[in-house]
């Protein structure tokens, strides 16, 4: 980062990942799907070139670059380049990003662009101390570590143990960003109260201890004028450093950095083993906490989420049964605990069936309580039995007023009229559903706007006519674009030649040739994606409802 330059960096939450920083370096900074982009982010959602992330002037700015979803900062959506301030949230399809902009501040462990010699190096694993009187500082403090503190207290804890043991002027551990360049999570303790300096290391320094794993100290820096420019005069009277990684398996985890000011004390080969043997502890007992604490999460979030789905389950209702000459096939496999998607049929007392299939944008638990959320207000607006694009309209307006502004829900609902097979939909954004007629596969490619994105958006009324043997088959997009180990989506060409065959067969026989070919295509049940959710319904081929003979015979089964 240029001399002088405002420090940024960005944290990014996406229920694809878990959360990782980035530093913002002089420049822009782009953000999307491509491989290329500075930040690369594989959210369906984003365009391959989405948004940007720039200095300008004394400041930083964001801009949509286009996209189609667009970009939304702390909930509204940009048309223009906007400035950014600490704290503000940015959205980006399913992924969130939180800018943080900060300027000189004593608690932070600043990497400054000099160079500088090391006057001691020693290799980690060569930082046993031999003094008697060390190794009993370093078994002291072994021994206040044994007991379990919380992660958020631990941090503290560490620093005031190496002040009292270690008596340097200033203290600070940081654990290193993912660029290895800059920090995150640091802790400072001083000697002296008054003192409101910034703690420098060199990048020469931070190199050496990443890629080097060595234990390093520097004398008489204070005649290194580069180094030295901080913002007391205490700080320009630096007469030793000793720095050492904190070590997690192989790899460098964060640093131990202590410093003594003015002519205090010298440092010696011992001091700096002795520095270093602390850092490994504290490294060891923060790992360890980290592990435990997340150990603790991980089974509270399961136990959450298992509950989660066992209501959502208990949402996704069973297919009609009873209607003669007809059958129904729902199906959800959620790639999460939880489920964006939904489907539901409501049987009204005419005799008519209502039914939907639908896809939250997200996934996970938001995704899930906005699933419960549709669901409650399609019950509720069907009991009038408007036509569909009048519900469709009512849902819409229903989830514009709390969907928040960066989500919104692709949408398929149909009625059908069993007396006649005629089935009036409306397709708000969905992906194309396919009819198997007697003539071949059909794909209904008309559609209307997204739920929650238009207030007044419009809706159409459009029919299709469903025949003895015929069916129609939705499918929310987790099935067309699924990934085999190549990346090539299983596509709804390949759907069609699977069911072209099956012509007159029972909606839980197409159920399963769909669920059974997307996962021959993606080869692990694991590599799941996305949800896969199917709904069918069928017009059977025979004049008695239900004759397996007619109907499970009539065609050779593909799989």
């Amino acid at each position: 980062m240029e001399s002088g330059s405002p420090r940024a960096e960005v944290t990014v939450y996406s229920p694809l990942f878990s959360p990782f920083r980035q530093t913002l370096e002089a420049g822009a900074a782009s953000i999307g799907r491509a491989s290329d982009c500075t930040i690369p982010i594989k959210d369906r959602y984003l365009s391959r070139r989405h948004a940007e992330i720039a200095r300008d002037g004394s400041g930083w700015v964001v801009k949509d670059l286009g996209s189609a979803n667009g970009t939304y900062l702390n909930g509204d959506r940009i048309e223009a380049e906007t400035p950014l301030k600490s704290g503000d949230r940015i959205r980006i399809g399913d992924t969130e990003i939180v800018f943080v902009a900060s300027e000189h501040s004593t608690d932070r462990l600043a990497v400054a662009e000099t160079v500088t010699s090391a006057t001691i190096a020693i290799p980690v694993n060569e930082t046993e101390p031999q003094d008697v009187a060390r190794l009993q500082t370093l078994t002291l403090l072994a021994r206040e570590l044994i007991e379990d503190r919380p992660l958020s207290e631990l941090f503290g804890f560490i620093t005031e143990r190496v002040m009292e043991h270690l008596r340097p002027s200033r203290t600070a551990i940081g654990l290193l960003a993912s660029d290895g360049k800059s920090f995150i999570n640091v802790e400072v303790r001083r000697a002296d109260e008054s003192d409101t300096s910034e703690l420098t290391i060199s990048q020469t320094l931070l190199k050496d201890l990443v890629h080097e794993k060595r234990a390093l100290a520097y004398t008489d820096v204070g005649l290194d004028s580069k180094l030295s420019q901080a913002h007391s005069i205490s700080a320009q009277g630096i007469h030793s450093i000793v720095c050492a990684p904190m070590m997690v398996g192989d790899s460098v985890a964060g640093v131990l950095y202590v410093d003594y000011l003015f002519n205090q004390r010298s440092i010696s080969e011992e001091d700096v083993r002795l520095v270093a043997q602390v850092a490994r502890f504290a490294a060891m007992k923060l790992e360890q906490t980290r592990l435990r604490e997340q150990a603790i999460e991980k089974r509270l979030i399961d136990e959450e989420l298992k509950t989660a789905s066992m209501i959502q389950r208990r949402l996704l209702p069973e297919p009609p049964r009873d209607i003669s000459g007809y059958t129904f096939a729902g199906t959800n496999r959620a790639c999460r605990s939880v489920s964006g998607d939904y489907y539901d049929f409501v049987v009204r007392p005419d005799g008519r069936v209502y039914f939907v299939i639908a896809d939250v944008s997200g996934k996970g638990v938001t995704a899930g309580l906005m699933m419960a959320g549709l669901q409650a207000a399609f019950r509720i607006f069907s009991k009038s039995d408007p036509d569909p694009a009048t519900l469709v309209a009512d849902l819409n307006a229903a989830l514009k007023e709390n969907l928040p502004q960066s989500k919104f829900v692709t949408l398929f609902l149909g009625r059908l009229d069993t007396a006649t097979g005629l089935v009036e939909y409306v397709n708000a954004g969905h992906t194309p559903p396919l009819c198997v007629f007697r003539s071949g596969v059909h794909e209904l490619t008309e559609t209307d706007p997204l739920l929650g994105v238009i207030t007044h958006a419009e809706y159409t009324n459009r029919r299709v006519q469903l025949e003895p043997g015929d069916s129609i088959v939705l499918f929310t997009d987790g099935v067309s674009e699924a990934e085999d180990v190549e990346g090539t989506l299983f596509g709804s060409t390949e759907l069609a030649d699977n069911l072209a065959p099956l012509h007159g067969a029972s909606a839980d026989i197409l159920a399963t040739v769909v669920d059974a070919a997307v996962l021959s295509h993606i080869g692990d049940i694991e590599a799941l994606s996305d949800d896969l959710t199917v709904v069918v319904v069928s017009r059977a081929a025979a004049k008695e409802f239900g004759d397996e003979t007619l109907i499970g015979k009539r065609r050779p089964m593909s799989a």
